[in-house]
């Protein structure tokens, strides 16, 4: 029997918590909020949660500093998703480095889910 994975639904372009019309707060459940965590997980840089230190990725001490390298970036993105409770596997990976603000562009990331579902990241 697979475990029911429910979480409070987050706002994509607010990354925020949010209220159905009716007034109740919007919940996303299985598949859903498997690739919900996965993309928490990816906007959590390393150090900044107070109560554990070592969950995120280290996007300022690994990724984003004085030199890019490609696969690093890749192999710790992947890494960071892997260790996610839910996802199985990658089924798809685009990313690319933007000079002009220093930055890493997710373009495109899914993920299968334990629940045999693909979620787009």
């Amino acid at each position: 029997m697979t475990a029911v994975r429910i979480g409070l639904a987050i706002d994509e372009a607010t990354n925020d918590l949010f209220l159905r019309t009716d007034g109740s707060l919007a919940v996303v459940t299985d598949a859903e909020a498997v690739g919900q965590h996965g993309r928490q997980r990816l906007q959590t840089y390393s150090g900044e949660w107070f109560l554990d230190t070592t969950c995120g990725v280290p996007w300022l001490d690994q990724i984003l500093g004085k030199g890019y390298d490609p696969a690093l970036a890749e192999s710790v993105v992947k890494a960071e998703l892997l260790d996610t409770d839910g996802i199985e596997e990658i089924t798809s990976f685009s990313v690319a480095f933007d000079r002009p603000t220093r930055g890493l562009i997710i373009r495109g990331i899914n993920v299968l889910t334990m629940f045999d579902e693909e979620v787009a990241l």
